[in-house]
């Protein structure tokens, strides 16, 4: 079996190589600039430990160390032995006899460092079970949250549209009143003002029934409309520098949760294997007995060793646990494949989000410089409400894009900081 634990050793080494040059070409990025629309930390931390998902992975450490006890405990118990039998002779005498004994299994002292290895495996898989349970929670939490917060942004700014529509609504009624518009802009604003109004409300019953959502799934998070209220917009850009793909997708392979747990497994597997081939040369069995035959007329004491001889089952049961080692390590190497093309994604979706960002950003200056002059020329009379309304149809459009856009890059940020572990980390761990 040694030839599996070599497989997979100059990868480990070339990745470690790799990923020690990326982090010394590139600075230590934090979650600072994201702060303004992240939950607290302390808070984010407290929700993720009472998940009942984190919870049950939890308790499946002391699990795994009671199961690692266990196994350096061993298999054999100590056994105690007490008979007694009537002797009857042909010369019609009648005896009674007793038998006491006391014998235990021992283990071969391969067997007891094998079981050790086990029972630290054992452990091992145990923690990265919980620490992928944490990262998975962690990562529904974000998408969840970000979720909520384009609901709220979206609640906001059609609230500030339909403020809008309103005032130009009674604006347009005093033109009309003057005799400075027709009767049809103000059907027409009336219009406009009913359909901002159906969008709000309908946004802001959304907004509610995630935030309701939010916090029955995770209780004790803050309102998302509270964070968007905190922060500052429009949103500051992240620098480009903090954001390089190959660096970035190396960090979040190094420290994959979900890679780690594959490769634990697949060292158990490799471990159980070679217990199972030491497993052909069955324990001996070491035991005394003393006996009081005739009455006590005859006293024998005795040790004895009894060694069981193997058969086809251990050999068997070998090739099995060989047959499953080698499916643990291609399943390792399936999970290796799959994380590395999410780690280069997530890394690839946070740049593009950036450049998406920026783009949608151009386009809104454009787009409210439009809707300013359109703005100024319907004040002049030089353009009708139609004109207007639909300039400003076109910039709330663009604002509600441009801010998706924003949350979006900020998503994809806050997601590349959490799968390198640079976020809502377990606690006591680096990334803490």
């Amino acid at each position: 079996m040694t030839f599996l634990l070599l497989k997979t050793l100059p990868r480990a080494l070339a990745t470690a190589c790799v990923v020690w040059a990326g982090a010394s070409a590139i600075a230590p990025a934090t979650a600072q600039e994201l702060a303004p629309v992240l939950p607290p930390t302390d808070t984010v931390v407290q929700v993720l430990a009472q998940l009942p998902q984190v919870r049950a992975a939890s308790a499946g450490i002391p699990l795994a160390q009671a199961r690692s006890q266990r196994l350096q405990a061993g298999p054999h118990d100590w056994v105690a032995k007490v008979a007694t039998n009537r002797r009857s002779d042909t010369q019609g005498g009648r005896f009674s006899e007793t038998e006491i004994g006391l014998e235990t299994g021992m283990r071969w002292p391969a067997k007891v460092k094998a079981d050790q290895r086990l029972g630290s495996a054992e452990v091992s898989v145990g923690r990265g079970i919980h620490a992928d349970a944490w990262h998975e929670a962690a990562r529904s939490l974000l998408t969840d949250w970000f979720d909520a917060l384009r609901d709220a942004r979206n609640t906001a700014l059609l609230q500030e549209q339909a403020q809008l529509a309103t005032r130009q609504l009674a604006t347009t009624q005093r033109r009309v009143q003057a005799g400075e518009a027709a009767p049809l802009e103000l059907l027409a604003a009336q219009a406009e003002e009913a359909r901002i109004q159906a969008l709000a409300a309908r946004a802001r019953a959304q907004a509610h029934l995630r935030q309701q959502t939010l916090q029955r799934q995770y209780p004790g998070l803050p309102d998302p409309a509270g964070a968007l209220s905190a922060a500052a917009t429009p949103w500051p850009d992240q620098d480009a520098a903090d954001l390089p793909v190959a660096h970035w997708a190396q960090l979040i392979l190094a420290d994959n949760h979900e890679l780690e747990l594959a490769q634990a497994r697949a060292e158990q597997a490799q471990l159980q294997a070679q217990r199972a081939q030491l497993e052909q040369r069955g324990d001996p069995t070491l035991g005394v007995r003393a006996t009081r035959e005739r009455s006590g007329q005859e006293k024998v004491w005795g040790v004895y060793v009894s060694i069981p001889l193997g058969g086809a089952g251990r050999k068997a049961d070998f090739e099995a646990a060989l047959a499953q080692a080698e499916v643990a390590l291609q399943e390792q190497e399936q999970v290796r494949q799959r994380v590395e093309i999410q780690a280069w994604r997530t890394a690839s979706e946070a740049e593009q989000a950036r450049t998406t960002r920026q783009q949608m950003q151009r386009a809104l200056a454009r787009i409210q410089q439009s809707a300013a002059l359109q703005a100024r020329a319907y004040e002049l009379g030089e353009s009708p409400l139609a004109d207007l309304l639909l300039a400003r149809r076109n910039a709330l459009e663009a604002q509600l894009a441009a801010d998706t856009a924003s949350l979006d890059a900020m998503q994809a940020h806050a997601k590349v900081l959490l799968d390198a572990h640079r976020l809502w980390s377990i606690p006591g761990t680096a990334g803490h």
